[in-house]
């Protein structure tokens, strides 16, 4: 089982930036919880949140990322979210998966999110077509 640790992302302008961890994971069906501590007040931290959970022939686990977006109220100051950017993935581990295949999904699924066309696709929200 991974150890719950702070998780260091590059953002686009290549920066570490440091999501630190709120709450480890009780197990299987909670969920482990991160925040990027950037903003004026707690509503503005992007977030990271990573459960799994165990069926009836597979483990599966659900990664989200959510970035708010916010702005001061002018009348109070306080900072408003007026949206989220929101990622929210899957993943199924069937219990009959070759251990030999599994370092090559963490791969392919690493690598996908890396790649060109599909980062154009999240950033927009748009078809590739």
């Amino acid at each position: 089982m991974p150890q719950a640790i702070n998780l260091v992302l590059k953002n686009a302008a290549n920066v570490d930036k440091t999501f630190t961890l709120m709450s480890p994971a009780a197990g299987d069906g909670s969920y482990a919880n991160w925040r990027l501590k950037e903003g004026e007040t707690s509503l503005a931290f992007p977030r990271v949140a990573v459960a799994t959970r165990v069926g009836a022939s597979a483990r599966k686990a659900n990664i989200k990322l959510q970035i708010p977006a916010t702005y001061l109220d002018a009348r109070t100051g306080l900072p408003v979210v007026a949206s989220t950017f929101d990622f929210n993935a899957d993943i199924t581990v069937p219990d009959g998966f070759p251990e030999s295949s599994k370092d090559d999904a963490v791969a392919f699924v690493t690598n996908l999110i890396a790649n060109a066309v599909i980062k154009a696709i999240v950033r927009d929200a748009v078809p590739a077509t």
